[in-house]
């Protein structure tokens, strides 16, 4: 199937009240059950107003299609996850190479299990456009980590580790995707082999 690339369409009108609020929040919530549930393709703007007990109407009074909402979604975890790997980031002085490396994949692990729509919508053959500021700011803070660890390393140096660690971590995304309930840890179990040993490598003084 070939893999296409779209950009998401603004949010028609941003909740200003509570009450507007809340079913913002419902239709996300509902979106994000069936994407979870039944998948980004089969999932449909009806079938999303029905589950937040909403209109069709009112759902579209926010967003234009379900692209929007998946973006809208995305982007909501994209910065919950920055939030949590900044306060991991946070700890990095006082955590060995070991212990943060773990944590690092566990925070992963962790967040993609209490938000399954975040794996299910990157399993699909439709890739969703990050915002490139959000990328970068998020890998800076990882490479600001690495050189509160590791004072020799330079800017250049850091970055790069960070790319790296980053594409260690959506290699078991992948994988952890692709894999049974039963070999789910073994994979997070190789993932944390292999990013401890490249962390010791490079955070050594």
């Amino acid at each position: 199937m070939r893999v296409s690339s779209i950009s998401s369409s603004a949010v028609r009108v941003a909740p200003q009240q509570e009450r507007s609020a809340r079913r913002f929040a419902g239709f996300l919530q509902a979106a994000a059950e069936l994407f979870s549930e039944i998948g980004f393709e089969a999932t449909t703007m009806q079938a999303i107003a029905d589950r937040s007990k909403s209109s069709i109407g009112a759902l579209y009074n926010y967003f234009p299609d379900k692209q929007s909402v998946a973006a809208t979604l995305l982007s909501g975890y994209a910065e919950e996850l920055h939030w949590r790997l900044k306060s991991l980031m946070d700890q990095a002085e006082a955590l060995s190479t070991n212990q943060f490396a773990g944590l690092f994949i566990d925070c992963i692990i962790d967040f993609t299990q209490e938000r399954p729509a975040y794996l299910s919508l990157h399993s699909e053959p439709i890739r969703f456009r990050r915002d490139p500021a959000a990328r970068k700011a998020l890998r800076e803070i990882i490479a600001n980590a690495f050189r509160t660890k590791n004072p020799s390393l330079s800017s250049e140096r850091s970055l790069l580790a960070a790319n790296v660690a980053v594409q260690i971590v959506k290699g078991l995304v992948t994988l952890y995707l692709e894999s049974d309930t039963k070999n789910k840890p073994l994979a997070v179990a190789e993932f944390r082999r292999v990013l401890t040993s490249y962390l010791e490598e490079v955070l050594s003084k």
